[in-house]
């Protein structure tokens, strides 16, 4: 990137105070020209929020190919799913000014932009053991707080049997309790309240093909990715 080179950045965001207060932090900056979402301009990088960013994804266009997802939401399953449909930078509110700037410049350059929070849900889900169909049928009745005596005489199983998949399915979550299980397990999309079959695919985001470049945001936390 050249000095002199400024960054079109469209502002696509569907929370108009997350839109103004883009527009006038960035604007201040030398090294961007901002544009707002109504004019659909040419654009380098776009900053959008989760559904408007998935939808630009998908409509294929021009602006399509840089997007950067800005919301809230640290969920695992929502953070590989806007990955796998082509996002190049998911940040979370409360990010720095700096690491927005970078990631911003990162994705200019062909590069992705992830922050440290989302580096590590990435680096856990790569981690992640897959369950078995029979220990996603525990884990479902986990869920509905079932005791193991309870799931056992719902599956017609021994309830030796059902403490062994259930020490298994700790593990393999990397939980201490029942109820901590259950809430990765609803982070990470393996399981969903409406869900009749809560075990979902754990496909890895190495088909994506994309490098970190130095600038990407990936702290030490999720030092284990080697490729995204």
């Amino acid at each position: 990137m050249r000095s002199n080179e400024r960054i079109k950045v469209l502002i696509a965001h569907a929370d108009p105070l997350m839109a103004a207060g883009l527009e006038s932090t960035l604007g201040r900056m030398r090294d961007f020209e901002i544009a707002l979402g109504g004019r659909v301009p040419v654009a380098d990088v776009v900053i959008a929020d989760f559904d408007t960013g998935l939808r630009l994804i998908a409509a294929a266009s021009a602006l399509s190919r840089r997007v950067m997802i800005l919301t809230h939401s640290d969920s695992e399953a929502k953070i590989c799913h806007a990955l796998e449909q082509g996002a190049r930078g998911y940040l979370l509110f409360g990010c720095t000014l700096q690491d927005l700037a970078a990631g911003l410049r990162s994705i200019y350059m062909g590069g992705i932009a992830l922050g440290p929070v989302v580096a590590s849900r990435i680096a856990d889900r790569m981690k992640q053991q897959a369950l078995t169909r029979r220990e996603g049928d525990i884990l479902r009745h986990m869920m509905l707080g079932m005791s193991n005596k309870a799931i056992a005489s719902k599956l017609t199983l021994a309830v030796g049997t059902v403490k062994t998949h259930v020490k298994s399915v700790l593990e393999k979550l990397d939980a201490t309790s029942r109820t901590q299980a259950v809430s990765i397990a609803q982070r990470r999309g393996i399981l969903r309240e409406d869900d009749e079959n809560p075990v979902r695919s754990l496909r890895p985001l190495a088909h994506l093909g994309l490098q970190p470049p130095p600038s990407a945001l990936i702290n030490n936390t999720a030092a284990d990715i080697r490729r995204i």
